[in-house]
C-alpha cells in the first residue's frame, strides 16, 4: 500500500514534469507542489492520485505566481 509521502512525491513529480514543459523550473515546481501536498489530508490525496493514475484526468497547472 502506498503511503502519504509516496503519493505526494509522485504527484509532485507529475506536476513538475508538466510545469517544466510550460517553461517553469522543474526543481522549484517539484518542491513547491511537494510542500503543498504534505499539508493536505491523506484522503484527498489518495482520491487525486487514484483519478490521475486511472487516466480520468489530464490535470492542469496553476502557476505558482497566481497563488
Amino acid at each position: 500500500m502506498i503511503n502519504k509521502q509516496q503519493i505526494c512525491e509522485e504527484l509532485a513529480l507529475d506536476y513538475a514534469e508538466r510545469a517544466s514543459r510550460g517553461g517553469s523550473d522543474f526543481n522549484s515546481s517539484y518542491e513547491h507542489y511537494l510542500t503543498r501536498c504534505l499539508k493536505r489530508e491523506e484522503k484527498a490525496l489518495k482520491e487525486q492520485y487514484k483519478i490521475q493514475r486511472t487516466g480520468k484526468s489530464d490535470g492542469f497547472i496553476i502557476s505558482a505566481e497566481l497563488m
